[in-house]
């Protein structure tokens, strides 16, 4: 992957933190992504930040893998914050 096409570090983290509580559950992509309505394949890119998480994706993460992070919720909705396009502002131009 080249490095314009690299997640941001904050999707990547948030990814990454959504994969060790699948892994402290005791669940492979096989098994936990047909329970969370996804493919394995969705739910891999979700893990490493090439897709963005939703609260409801995370919520339902949180159920199956009986894991409750009080501030998780918040670090999904700022990962997606600062990786849609249409949140930055765009610089002003001065006539």
């Amino acid at each position: 992957m080249s490095p314009q096409n690299r997640p941001p570090d904050i999707r990547r983290d948030l990814g990454a933190k959504l994969r060790r509580m699948r892994e402290a559950a005791h669940l492979r992509l096989e098994v936990a992504a047909p329970k969370l309505d996804k493919s394995r394949s969705a739910l891999h890119r979700v893990e490493t930040g090439e897709t963005r998480a939703n609260v409801h994706l995370v919520r339902s993460m949180m159920d199956l893998y009986d894991t409750y992070d009080p501030t998780l919720l918040d670090e999904v909705r700022k990962a997606n914050q600062t990786s849609n396009p249409r949140n930055r502002t765009q610089p002003t131009t001065s006539s």
